[in-house]
């Protein structure tokens, strides 16, 4: 026997095998258990798969142009042939092993077996009519498997990856509703998409999963064999609910395993939805503004998108060069084009200096003059900014007539003038901003009926007027505190003032929120001696509480012999390296003030070594929060210490609470308690979020950790 004749008749009882033994499985199914060597056999199906499918696909071609080849073509089709079988078998025996296991859609899963299985059938039918010379069954044959394998492999592909696995990524998106807000009602053109594209395929009238129904609202309300899918009287304890929530490994999971699954804001909409009262009549503006289903589901309608800036980045030298102790120019953010300008020291400014800014005209969109001198005919500068879009002109002095200039600032949303005597040149000037989104116009000088008459002239712009005495309570301004330096050795006295003389300033030194129950009142100086979050707040009759003012006072301690990066801050935020965190230097609110150190891509890693063992009480991380500028708290902070016999442990792991919104821009103090003696070294990792939350602007960006120092004592 030749060798070819080996291999065929190995591979013909080969197929006869295999035949008997799927036959078997098939039948015998629900009555055999598997040992865990042929459940790892199963698991190799999706490897095994491609095996049959390009050598099918070979044979065919093969089989149809016999002429490829010059000789010896039959001989070579029948070891094809023989070989697709044999790997089709073994693919299609794996399979039926692994459906074995759970967390498949049963129906999903019977279409692809039995397609699977016609495959290795009618291919050994193929291979038969072809040793017998039948050419009319064997090509009807080929042509049946080859389009199976397509089928089959579609399947597949939909039975693993989910029903439309291709067009998902396009598709899987909650879409803006068709309608307007004002328009939409909350079941017909929000929550109602979404139980046609994820629930109905199993819950409609030609397939009722659980005897449920979720194509028309009277459905909906009769439920299934489990009770109602929406509870009415108990909305959080709604069937639907506790299955979209369910891990989806769990079976009860829903959409089950395999099936194109929620999204977050799918999520977030039905669970909001459902949880204020699922009311299918109620329209989408007819939820108040606070309500949790109005958020979500009017970012559907919002057509405003994150400001993308088309133009090029300034470079580096030319801010460089217009940064100096009076004037901070920064990026709104660390990863925009855009950039804000703040002017500061009233006595030092020269109105001369705004025309250096043409350098950045393109770039310039936030501009802050407030408190200093300008005249009017200061403003003809500012017409060169044409992307301006946020102006501050509060007490700078001006009457107004050179707003003149300001006209064709065409994209400016925001312009504050408190302060100033506007004359009624300026009233003119401003009734035809009507671009203009806010406007800010406290202790102008303008009398209620200008007033009323710039408000007609601008219907769509906010007007903010400030104080009038109707009788309304008013918030007090917060207190100042004043203390000698951020970074302080062994005691520092804090003053707390207000201009306010009969006010009551509450404070706190663990940072709490000062209010009328938990606070120390301020009665005079005091000293501290260690780490403090200082919050405080102003309280007095016939005034609503002001706002908090807070600050982070550190007390120096130990400095660390070696410091070394284990993973490097960005390259725009780089400070002075290792050494900026123990220079005793505190940085401000300003992120690009070159005070901090920026991580984005790579947790901030640093390892602190002394040479000696020493005894250490705590750490402390002085860290900022711009949540517009995506820096955020970190994510996670973990600190490690090493004894002088060289064992490294973890001490302490923490997941720092994060901001719900936008919160004021703030410096702030992580401090963690190590009480460990003998310590020859210190790691420290600060994680940055990752992504950033749903509300967030920058949803799905990574977030920024930004550090100034580390204190050790």
């Amino acid at each position: 026997m030749t060798q070819n004749r080996k291999i065929v008749s190995f591979l013909e009882n080969s197929l006869i095998v295999f035949n008997g033994l799927i036959l078997a499985f098939v039948i015998g199914k629900q009555y055999i258990s598997l040992p865990p060597f042929l459940e790892v056999f199963g698991r190799m199906h999706p490897l095994l798969l491609h095996f049959p499918i390009v050598l099918l696909v070979l044979a065919g071609l093969l089989f149809w142009f016999p002429k490829i080849l010059d000789h010896n073509s039959n001989s070579l089709l029948q070891i094809l042939l023989l070989l697709s079988l044999f790997f089709t078998g073994l693919t299609v025996i794996a399979g039926l092993f692994l459906s074995a296991e759970e967390g498949y859609v049963q129906e999903d899963l019977q279409n692809h077996q039995w397609t699977g299985l016609l495959v290795f059938w009618l291919g050994s039918v193929w291979y038969l009519a072809w040793a017998k010379g039948k050419s009319i069954l064997a090509k009807t044959m080929s042509v049946s498997v080859l389009v199976l394998v397509l089928v089959t492999g579609h399947l597949g592909a939909s039975l693993t990856h989910g029903e439309d696995f291709l067009l998902f990524p396009i598709s899987s998106k909650v879409s803006a509703p068709v309608v307007s807000l004002e328009e939409a009602v909350a079941y017909d053109h929000i929550i109602r998409p979404i139980l046609e594209q994820k629930c109905v395929s199993c819950h409609k009238a030609s397939k009722q999963k659980g005897d449920l129904r979720l194509d028309e609202v009277r459905f909906i309300l009769a439920g299934g064999k489990n009770g109602d899918v929406i509870d009415l009287e108990n909305p959080e304890n709604s069937e639907i609910l506790q299955r979209i929530s369910l891990p989806i490994e769990e079976e009860e999971h829903m959409p089950p395993k395999g099936k194109p699954q929620l999204t977050e804001t799918e999520i977030q909409l039905l669970e909001t939805w459902i949880l204020e009262n699922a009311l299918f009549e109620k329209k989408v503006v007819e939820y108040p503004e606070t309500s949790p289903f109005f958020t979500f589901a009017n970012t559907l309608f919002d057509d405003k998108k994150e400001e993308v800036y088309d133009f090029d980045f300034a470079s580096k030298k030319t801010i460089t060069g217009l940064n100096h102790e009076y004037r901070v120019v920064q990026a709104l953010y660390p990863d925009s084009p855009a950039l804000r300008v703040s002017y500061f020291g009233k006595a030092q400014f020269d109105a001369a200096s705004l025309d250096e800014l043409k350098k950045i005209n393109i770039q310039l969109v936030d501009l802050n003059l407030q408190n200093m001198s300008l005249k009017d005919e200061d403003l003809s500068y500012l017409s060169h900014f044409q992307n301006l879009k946020i102006l501050n002109l509060n007490f700078t002095g001006i009457n107004g007539s050179g707003l003149q200039h300001v006209q064709d600032l065409k994209k400016l949303k925001s312009l504050s003038l408190t302060g100033n005597n506007l004359s009624e040149d300026a009233v003119n000037y401003l009734k035809k901003l009507s671009h203009l989104e806010a406007l800010f116009i406290w202790n102008t000088g303008l009398d209620n009926k200008t007033i009323a008459e710039l408000k007609s002239e601008l219907p769509k712009t906010k007007i903010e007027t400030g104080y009038s005495d109707d009788g309304e309570i008013y918030q007090l301004n917060p207190p100042e505190i004043k203390a000698e330096k951020a970074i302080f050795t062994g005691e520092m006295e804090i003053n707390l003032k207000h201009p306010i003389g009969s006010v009551s300033i509450f404070y706190t030194l663990d940072n709490t929120i000062p209010d009328s129950s938990n606070h120390i009142l301020y009665e005079g100086p005091f000293k501290i001696d260690k780490n403090i979050t200082l919050r405080t707040r102003a309280f007095a009759d016939g005034w609503s509480g002001s706002d908090e003012k807070s600050a982070v006072f550190l007390k120096s301690g130990i400095k660390p012999d070696e410091v070394t990066f284990l993973q490097s801050p960005d390259k725009r935020f780089k400070a002075n390296g290792t050494a900026t965190l123990f220079d005793l230097e505190k940085g401000d609110e300003e992120f690009s003030s070159g005070s901090w150190l920026g991580f984005r891509q790579n947790p901030m890693e640093i390892k602190m070594e002394f040479n000696e063992t020493r005894t250490i009480n705590n750490i402390a991380f002085s860290l900022l929060e711009v949540g517009a500028s995506y820096i955020v708290p970190p994510y996670k902070i973990e600190i490690w210490s090493t004894g002088k016999d060289g064992t490294e442990r973890l001490i302490q792991t923490d997941f720092p609470e994060q901001p719900e919104k936008i919160r004021k821009n703030q410096v702030f103090l992580k401090e963690y308690p190590i009480k460990k003696e003998n310590v020859s070294a210190i790691r420290a990792k600060l994680s940055p979020v990752n992504p950033l939350p749903k509300w967030h602007p920058g949803a799905g960006e990574k977030g920024w950790v930004f550090i100034d120092e580390i204190l050790i004592n």
